[in-house]
């Protein structure tokens, strides 16, 4: 991993966390059903409240959060609700706040001790209220302030916090340009050409035929080898949209022999000298496709044997014309390329077809001079 990927995201999750602090303060609350207990002798028993503890208690806190209620069983309902309840019901409805607790009255005071778990911390605040019993909207009134001023002493926390995000978040933009600017310049400097001069030596093997039919019958079967000398040049072309690219020259040497049978036996000997310039572009990493043009001079040696007056024929043949050539390279590395490819040849000469050479071979270099 690059220093680049690093930083970008250790920002991220820097800003992943910061957001999560502001966004899961006090948003959304469940409040599980208050249990209400009234004493009797030594202990206390589970009863029914006359009036709507929960929902008293749901109504003061809605008008600043949104409380829902929890309609789920208890896990134990001789218990009552337990911190594995709230812990159950934060994961069941996937919200942070569980508010739940319970009211106990004695016969002369009504005492609450409620609760708020809270996931994502994994902790607790507490809530403690009590008055006489006949001052049951007194104590829901004090423990609902209570719970508004907790969480409002957490909001003064979360506007602090969103101070120093906004702080942060200037410092992420000067970051994030400085690491676009570097970015931007590597990739300027990768992308600039490099100033060089090499020769390589191209070496082929390959097949050719014509394209008329005619010919064909005339000449077919025939193999060719070349052997060359590429320069390219310190003068090379700006990257057209980022993509590496490079022309050269070169003077191609090829030997050609060719047998065919079915107009009495011939035998073909060539010999081909083609200089071209060729444009290489750099489509993907090591792989190039090149472009060829250039003019030739062939000088063929033909042997035909004639049956009817059981003699050879031998007679020369020069020609010369134009040449366009098309190449996929893959560079193993600096000194070694793979080449496949072919090569049209077109003749001036009227009533010659055009001619048709695949090829394989690989691209030597043998002399590199960086600037």
């Amino acid at each position: 991993m690059t220093i680049k990927m690093i930083a970008r995201a250790a920002v991220f999750g820097v800003l992943i966390f910061l957001f999560g602090e502001i966004s899961a303060y006090g948003l959304e609350i469940v409040m599980i059903p208050v249990i209400y207990y009234e004493r009797q002798g030594a202990t206390y028993v589970q009863r029914t409240y006359q009036k709507e503890i929960t929902a008293d208690i749901a109504a003061r806190i809605n008008k600043y959060y949104d409380v829902l209620f929890d309609r789920t069983p208890l896990n134990d309902r001789l218990a009552g609700v337990t911190d594995s309840d709230a812990r159950r019901v934060s994961e069941y409805y996937n919200v942070d706040d569980i508010l739940y607790g319970t009211i106990k009255d004695d016969g002369n005071s009504l005492l609450a001790e409620l609760k708020i778990y809270n996931r994502r911390r994994d902790d607790y605040g507490l809530f403690f209220a009590s008055d006489t019993s006949n001052q049951y909207e007194r104590l829901i009134n004090t423990v609902s302030d209570n719970i508004l001023e907790w969480y409002y002493t957490d909001r003064d926390k979360v506007d602090l916090l969103r101070n120093e995000l906004q702080d942060l978040r200037a410092e992420v933009a000067a970051v994030r340009e400085d690491l676009r600017r570097r970015i931007r310049a590597e990739r300027d400097n990768a992308r600039e050409v490099e100033k060089e001069f090499a020769l390589r030596v191209p070496v082929r093997v390959g097949y050719w035929s014509y394209v008329d039919r005619l010919w064909v019958e005339l000449a077919q079967g025939t193999v060719e080898a070349t052997l060359g000398i590429d320069m390219y040049p310190e003068l090379q072309f700006s990257p057209p949209f980022g993509i590496l690219n490079e022309i050269s020259w070169g003077l191609n040497i090829g030997y050609r022999n060719g047998v065919t049978g079915n107009r009495g036996e011939v035998l073909l000997n060539g010999m081909i000298i083609n200089p071209v310039m060729g444009y290489h572009l750099n489509f993907y990493t090591d792989n190039w496709l090149s472009l060829g043009a250039g003019m030739f001079y062939e000088l063929d040696f033909w042997e035909i044997e004639d049956p009817e007056q059981a003699k050879t024929l031998s007679y020369q043949q020069s020609l010369t014309g134009y040449s366009i050539s098309l190449d996929y390279a893959y560079r193993i590395n600096a000194r070694y390329t793979v080449n496949l490819g072919v090569n049209l040849y077109g003749y001036f000469s009227s009533g010659s077809a055009l001619v048709v050479k695949s090829y394989l071979g690989t691209l030597i270099t043998i002399y590199r001079r960086a600037k």
